[in-house]
C-alpha cells in the first residue's frame, strides 16, 4: 500500500520487473495484476518481516525465481503512538523489527542477488528522524537508526558496484493515516486537502512524489549518489 504501491507501479513503468515481497497478500495481488495488467512484469513473494525465518525463506523463494536484482527498496514500516512515560515492550518490539531490524535482514537474505546485478538499495526513514514528534519517540528512533544503517551499507558494498541511500520523506497521504479510520475515504480527501503552516509547499506529499525520488536514486541518473539523505518533505526540514 500507500509509498511501496506506489513504487512498484512506478518502477514497473519504467520497464521493472517488480517482485511485491509483503504479508497482506490480499493488497499485494491487487497491485500485482495492476502492474500486470498494465503489460509489465510483476509477481508476490510472501514475508513476514517480523520473522527472521521468513526473511530468510524469502530470500531463498527469490533466488529460485532470478538470477539477480538490480534494486531493492525496504520501505515497510508501522507506527504505534505513545508518550515517553507510557511506552512498553508493545511499543518497541514491533516498532524496531519492523522499521529498523527488517531492512538489514531482508538486505542480508538478498544480498547474493543484489552482488550479481549489481543492485542498488533504497531505504525509507522518515522526516521524524529529523524533526521532534510527540508520542513517536520509538517511531523516529527506529527512522533514524536508518540513515547509521544505510551509510553503513553504502561502505561495505560499494566494492559489488552497489549504492544505497535513504529517502526521508515528509507527512505522506498513505494507508498508515486513513485506512483505519471510521471512513477512509473521506478521512483521505481530508488529508489530501489540508494546508500546512510549516515547509515550503504547504500540503500533503503524494505516495507517487515519493516513489518518483526512489526511481531516481535506483536509476544510473543516480551513478554518484550513494550514503546520502533525500528529504522528499515540501522543504518542512528546513522551516
Amino acid at each position: 500500500m500507500g509509498i511501496g504501491a506506489a513504487t512498484a507501479s512506478r518502477l514497473a513503468g519504467d520497464g521493472a520487473a517488480v517482485i511485491v515481497a509483503d504479508c497482506n497478500e490480499e493488497a499485494a495481488q491487487k497491485k500485482v495484476s495492476e502492474i500486470q495488467g498494465s503489460g509489465a512484469e510483476a509477481w508476490f513473494q510472501y514475508v513476514d518481516l517480523s520473522s527472521p525465518s521468513s526473511i530468510e525463506k524469502m530470500g531463498r523463494e527469490v533466488t529460485e525465481c532470478v538470477p539477480c536484482l538490480h534494486g531493492l527498496v525496504n520501505n515497510a514500516g508501522i507506527l504505534r503512538t505513545a508518550s515517553i512515560a507510557e511506552t512498553g515492550d508493545s511499543d518497541w518490539e514491533p516498532q524496531i523489527t519492523i522499521n529498523l531490524r527488517a531492512p538489514a535482514l531482508c538486505t542480508k537474505a538478498l544480498l547474493p542477488l543484489l552482488r550479481k546485478g549489481p543492485g542498488h538499495i533504497v531505504n525509507l526513514s522518515s522526516e521524524g528522524a529529523f524533526i521532534a514528534h510527540e508520542n513517536r519517540w520509538v517511531y523516529t528512533a527506529s527512522k533514524a537508526g536508518i540513515l547509521a544503517l544505510t551509510r553503513n551499507m553504502a561502505r561495505e558494498f560499494v566494492g559489488y558496484g552497489m549504492r544505497a541511500n535513504t529517502v526521508a520523506p515528509g507527512w505522506t497521504v498513505t494507508e498508515m493515516h486513513f485506512l483505519r479510520s471510521e471512513d477512509p475515504a473521506a478521512k483521505k480527501a481530508e488529508l489530501e486537502s489540508i494546508q500546512r503552516d510549516t515547509g515550503v509547499i504547504p500540503r500533503l506529499a503524494r505516495p507517487q512524489e515519493i516513489a518518483a525520488v526512489i526511481a531516481f536514486l535506483l536509476s544510473d541518473d543516480a551513478s554518484y549518489m550513494t550514503a546520502s539523505i533525500v528529504h522528499v518533505d515540501g522543504g518542512r526540514i528546513t522551516s
